[in-house]
């Protein structure tokens, strides 16, 4: 099990590296960076000042928010001498939040996580360790706010999607002398790093290419609703004359979804979930279908098939990349809890 320590970056080993202490008296006064307040930030930073006053961090707290903070504030320090023995001065600088009086920090409803089945539930610190952390305010009535990656995969589509799991999550607010007041809470999650292997993406690919799984590719648009009502009225307007293309423009949240007018492409139902891909498969012709589809993350699809061809196969190194992007959006994760700190 990974240390709570290390996890929660609350402490910080000792530096190899070599340098005198010098104190923080040395250095302007110490400020709190807002945005660590805000965030409940701890931690401490270990400094090294360079012979040419330029700064640089040999102990990290954890946060780069403190670490920028700590650079700011080594700028400041006036040794009133060269260290004894020559060496570099080193400063430690802490940073420890006050203490409320009767402040509960915010709590993870894990029961209240959702991600298709995939998710695996922990209420307590257990399980395999984090290999995603993700810091998040909580507003008073539990909602969260502009997650951010504080430890991050090395995965830039894994990273996106511990935010969108942790966005559609929801918390036990902070509270302070029993009144509800915004928090916020450090959220681990665990990757299946085994989930993208060679060997799964090998046979993911066999799969794929399996012609009993689909004999043809399909080449497909899509509009999103939140609700089933108002996807099955919008087919309702496509079907009296209404243009896919342009409630596809009408509904996009940015130009570059604008400009693609909902289309998806080339895709074999191997690609797809099974119940959308049963759909299509049935419908089999181009053309709108005739209800709207649930979507795995909740939502409902009107779909429409443009276009249909004999499957091709791919090479594996082809669709490589393709692979590895759907492996890393279906594989297991756990959303873990960690205790609370005050």
């Amino acid at each position: 099990m990974l240390r709570l320590g290390a996890l929660l970056a609350l402490s910080v080993m000792a530096s190899a590296a070599s340098g005198a202490d010098l104190p923080l008296s040395a250095c302007a006064a110490q400020t709190y960076p807002a945005e660590a307040l805000r965030y409940r930030m701890e931690g401490a930073t270990r400094v090294q000042l360079g012979a040419d006053k330029a700064a640089r961090v040999i102990g990290e707290s954890g946060y780069a928010v403190l670490d920028r903070a700590s650079l700011a504030l080594a700028a400041t320090c006036k040794p009133a001498r060269a260290s004894e023995d020559g060496s570099p001065w080193v400063i430690m600088v802490p940073w420890k939040l006050p203490v409320q009086a009767g402040y509960t920090a915010a709590r993870l409803a894990a029961e209240r996580c959702t991600r298709r089945n995939k998710l695996i539930r922990f209420p307590e610190l257990d399980g395999p360790p984090p290999n995603v952390t993700v810091r998040v305010l909580v507003w008073t009535d539990g909602a969260p706010y502009t997650p951010k990656i504080e430890l991050s995969s090395g995965e830039p589509l894994v990273d996106k999607q511990a935010i969108d799991i942790v966005e559609n999550c929801r918390f036990d607010p902070a509270t302070l002398a029993g009144a509800a007041v915004e928090g916020a809470v450090l959220v681990p999650l665990a990757f299946d790093t085994a989930g993208v292997s060679d060997e799964k993406m090998r046979a993911a690919y066999k799969r794929l290419t399996d012609p009993l799984v689909g004999k043809k590719d399909y080449k497909l648009a899509q509009i999103r609703f939140a609700s089933e009502t108002e996807a099955t009225r919008v087919i309702g307007e496509i079907n009296g004359g209404a243009s896919f293309a342009e409630i596809a423009r009408t509904r996009a949240k940015t130009p570059n979804e604008a400009k693609l007018e909902g289309k998806l492409g080339w895709m074999r139902l191997a690609q797809m979930d099974k119940p959308i891909a049963e759909a299509i498969d049935a419908h089999g012709v181009p053309g709108l279908l005739p209800v709207p589809l649930r979507g795995h993350t909740g939502g409902w699809h009107v779909i429409e098939i443009q276009q249909t061809r004999p499957a091709e196969s791919a090479g594996y190194d082809q669709i490589k990349t393709e692979l590895r992007r759907k492996l890393i959006e279906e594989r297991d994760i756990v959303v873990q809890q960690p205790p609370a700190v005050n």
